[in-house]
């Protein structure tokens, strides 16, 4: 029997109505007296709800399940194909938090900003394996209260609990409790790169993504290459319309890969979920508002388009489709819904001509990659992110710079100070950057794009 975490519960939202049974029921499962409920990979629990419970604005929507992130451990050997080990050792049973650190992914580069505004490469902060810090569990329950009385659909935060007696690298460890209306631990990459692509590997994977292709008014030959790409240019348009949303309500710092957004089945809009990283704008100088807002522009046209050369999708989408149906498209548009298309579709097929040639040569090692490289090697072919991005966010400035963003979070930000960061950062691939971006004339504060 594993021993019971002693705790404090520092925050708790008024704005939902829930039973006390049911909520001391999911205090149960973050102390450890009793066992929490873990369907998938990773160090979040999904617990079903005694009663339902609701948002006080909107008694309507039924809240019927629980995430506790940080409550613990889960690592089944069943569940490891392309992901880096969490635990030691495999194990079908889940351990309470520990104070070790996950380094697997910490030493992951992203490409972001220093504090003078300048591109450099930054890391993400070491996080204990099955746990999660005090504050980071707070800035999700913050973040998803934010996003919640903003409009935006987010999980619903509940509380934040702090652990007395486990505490990471000088740090106190808690837990924080969101809800949902969805029991499903499946995420919106389902339909781009899991399930749609490979039906038959699991049931209740299939259930999900054929729930949601129905739920876009899709129902026949789903599991084709052209109809799974109908659903996804529903969702991706609906994405960039979120993540818009996202920086008006004042947030800032989200990877919007698929696989970070859960997904309302009766209301037919994603939901955003991990916001522990996230922050507020309002706590950035002037100058670096822009450079942010228009980062997590960059980082959603990134995630989408990287996932098209995951493993489990390098037999899924050929170019010709890709090029066709167009998702970084409907992304786009979604995002700046008053942008020319035509200006759209040439941002469009600049970012598409530098991931391509990559997508060819994942294509022509899939058999190793599916078979015996490991995920150092595979990582080691991938597109040359840090360039993708500052191309998706030098040649998006423009279109950008007139939108209801840019004059919500103005600055003196301008293309030819976006350009000389590039051309610092970049040293030798300047050239290279220039030879994507298309870009040959550039003078009077005019550019031209041939």
């Amino acid at each position: 029997m594993t021993q019971e975490l002693e705790f404090e519960i520092t925050h708790r939202y008024e704005g939902v109505e829930i039973e006390e049974s049911t909520f001391d029921d999911l205090i149960a499962a973050a102390s450890w007296r009793r066992t929490p409920r873990f369907i998938k990979r990773g160090r979040t629990s999904r617990e079903i709800l005694k009663e339902p419970a609701f948002v006080k604005t909107k008694p309507e929507q039924k809240l019927g399940f629980a995430k506790l992130k940080g409550v613990g451990a889960f690592d089944p050997e069943s569940q490891e194909r392309y992901r880096d080990k969490i635990l030691d050792v495999f194990s079908d049973e889940p351990t309470p938090p520990t104070v070790k650190g996950l380094d697997t992914f910490v030493g992951y580069p992203h490409i972001g900003f220093n504090k003078e505004g300048e591109y450099a490469i930054v890391y993400g902060a070491l996080a204990p394996i099955g746990g999660i810090v005090h504050q980071r569990a707070f800035l999700e329950y913050h973040n998803a209260r934010i996003l919640l009385e903003k409009g935006v659909r987010t999980i619903v935060p509940l509380a934040v609990l702090r652990y007395k007696n486990l505490e990471f690298k000088g740090q106190p460890m808690g837990v924080v409790i969101t809800l949902s209306p969805e029991i499903s631990p499946y995420r919106l990459s389902e339909i781009q790169y899991y399930s749609g692509v490979q039906p038959g590997k699991d049931p209740e994977a299939d259930d999900y993504y054929e729930r949601v292709m129905h739920s876009l008014g899709i129902s026949e030959d789903i599991y084709s290459e052209s109809v799974r790409l109908e659903g996804i240019n529903i969702l991706a348009r609906k994405i960039g319309k979120s993540m818009s949303a996202f920086s008006t309500a004042g947030l800032y710092r989200y990877s919007s890969e698929w696989s970070n957004f859960e997904y309302d089945l009766i209301d037919k809009c994603p939901v955003f979920t991990d916001l522990d990283s996230t922050l507020e704008i309002k706590d950035l100088s002037e100058k670096m508002r822009t450079l942010q807002v228009i980062r997590d522009l960059a980082t959603m046209t990134y995630r989408l388009v990287a996932k098209f050369g995951t493993p489990t999708a390098l037999d899924a989408y050929t170019s010709e489709n890709l090029l066709k149906f167009d998702p970084l498209f409907e992304t786009l548009s979604g995002y700046l819904p008053n942008a020319p298309q035509e200006e759209i579709r040439h941002v469009s097929k600049t970012l598409w001509n530098t991931f391509i040639p990559y997508l060819f040569l994942l294509k022509k090692h899939k058999e190793s990659i599916n078979g015996d490289w490991s995920s150092e090697r595979r990582r080691s072919y991938k597109m040359d992110h840090d360039l993708f991005y500052i191309l998706s966010i030098t040649s998006l400035f423009n279109m950008f710079s007139e939108s209801d963003l840019a004059k919500q979070y103005p600055s003196t930000l301008t293309l030819e100070k976006l350009m000389e960061k590039a051309k610092n950062y970049l040293g030798e691939r300047y050239d290279c950057f220039l030879y994507l971006l298309n870009l040959f004339k550039y003078s009077n504060n005019q550019t031209t794009f041939y």
